[in-house]
């Protein structure tokens, strides 16, 4: 195209005219999914400043503990005595204690030092319907 197919007079009143909207114009580009992984993120900040420990245990409970869930099987919720990088505590692990290796417990795919744990519980188990 060349420059003889606009109208000259329509492109000066274009340019002298125009008044860009700045952030108005993007609007339109504020998609759900933004909007999804903003909530995401707001939820995701809310646990972790909610999540705190409970008492701390001795080692002696939280191996009273560990022995009763192995011996009965059972789901146990452990706190790790970790803090992140911005101090705030790690997430919590639970599942079935799968076994030990010297001073580790392995809770599904996790290893867990012994004295790394804060506390420990044993999850209450739902009752079946029979």
């Amino acid at each position: 195209m060349t420059n003889s197919k606009f109208d000259q007079h329509l492109v000066q009143k274009f340019l002298t005219e125009y008044q860009d909207r700045g952030m108005l114009k993007w609007q339109g580009f504020y998609l759900s999914d933004h909007t999804s992984k903003l909530n995401q993120l707001h939820k995701h900040d809310h646990e972790v400043w909610q999540r705190q420990h409970s008492e701390q245990m001795a080692a002696k409970e939280i191996v009273e503990v560990i022995d009763e869930a192995v011996t009965k099987n059972l789901e146990v919720i452990i706190e790790p005595a970790i803090l992140d990088k911005d101090l705030f505590v790690t997430p919590f692990i639970q599942g079935k204690i799968a076994g030990y290796y010297q001073d580790n417990l392995v809770i599904g795919k996790h290893l867990m030092k012994l004295n790394e744990i804060y506390a420990i519980k044993i999850l209450k188990q739902k009752k079946s319907k029979i």
